[in-house]
């Protein structure tokens, strides 16, 4: 079955799609960044009610129930979250009692990126996008499972492929699609008709963005904030912006005026995260921002402001 797999693996790359200049692989790093757009057609279908089930699919997929189409097949993605050194586990699937089993495999953290009005870039979680219709407010935070579609042999060329490649779909926000590359683990990915794009902050249809795929290990940063830091609000300003990108870590006001933080998180997210600071909330003036790159600890599970 491996060699079987390999091969299959092999043939892939061997395939040069017009759109690899649309996906880039960052092995330093461990992510991947796909060029895609807002899809034109969400809500085409008034039957759907404005329910979405995919975050992304590639051109062909099911784009009037996708917030994003990218412009890559959804085996570029595969191949190179296996060139990342993730290996593909299992889609969501049903035992013989009926019961649901959750997709297993590595997870990643998603972004997405686009210019806003003002020509700056904004960039949020995937799961911001997504709004949660029961629950009344954006998707929770989570890790993407790695499912990896199914192969399966074409009936026409009695080649391997990924089951992706024929539906076009890559991303999932519920669990029925066993073809897709990534999934939603979340218990209410069941249910088809929760998700809907959140309008308070998605571009308009057609909007060229960026889908960032973060696979790396959770890593440290020690920062060290001057300026105008302290009794404007710099503290809560960062408690804020960590809980909306899912970092942990703290924030504390040192004696000489200066601003402690110690984030920890995949590198994309605190490399956004010191973009913010950067700026910080209005009333600060933000002097500098050291950066100190140092191991995860792994001790904390969410962020704190420390007195």
């Amino acid at each position: 079955m491996f060699k079987r797999i390999t091969a299959f693996i092999v043939s892939l790359t061997l395939f040069i799609s017009p759109f690899a200049l649309s996906l880039e692989v960052f092995r330093d790093k461990g992510r991947i960044e796909v060029e895609g757009e807002i899809s034109k057609e969400l809500g085409k279908y008034k039957v759907l009610q404005g329910a979405i089930e995919y975050l992304a699919c590639a051109q062909g997929g099911k784009s009037y129930e996708s917030i994003l189409v990218l412009r890559c097949k959804p085996s570029e993605i595969y191949n190179a979250l296996l060139s990342l050194g993730l290996k593909p586990g299992s889609p969501a699937s049903v035992d013989e009692s009926g019961k649901r089993i959750p997709p297993k495999g590595p997870g990643v953290t998603l972004m997405v990126e686009w210019k806003g009005k003002d020509g700056k870039t904004v960039r949020v979680r995937a799961e911001d996008l997504v709004y949660n219709s029961k629950a009344e407010r954006p998707m929770r935070r989570i890790e993407w499972i790695f499912t990896g579609s199914r192969i399966f042999e074409d009936p026409e060329t009695e080649k391997e492929m990924l089951l992706a490649d024929m539906t076009n779909n890559i991303i999932s926000t519920h669990q029925a699609d066993p073809s897709v590359i990534l999934q939603n683990p979340l218990p209410e990915a069941t249910d088809e008709s929760i998700y809907r794009a959140n309008e308070r902050i998605l571009p308009k249809p057609g909007s060229k963005v960026k889908l960032i795929i973060d696979a790396s290990r959770p890593v440290g940063y020690r920062l060290l904030i001057s300026g105008r830091v302290q009794g404007v609000g710099f503290r809560a300003f960062t408690k804020e912006q960590a809980e909306k990108l899912g970092v942990v870590g703290y924030v504390k006001n040192l004696r000489d005026g200066r601003v402690e933080a110690f984030l920890e998180g995949r590198e994309s997210l605190l490399e956004e995260m010191v973009s913010r600071l950067k700026v910080g909330p209005i009333p600060a003036k933000v002097k500098e921002v050291k950066v100190e790159r140092v191991k995860s600890t792994g001790r904390y599970k969410e962020f704190k402001i420390l007195f």
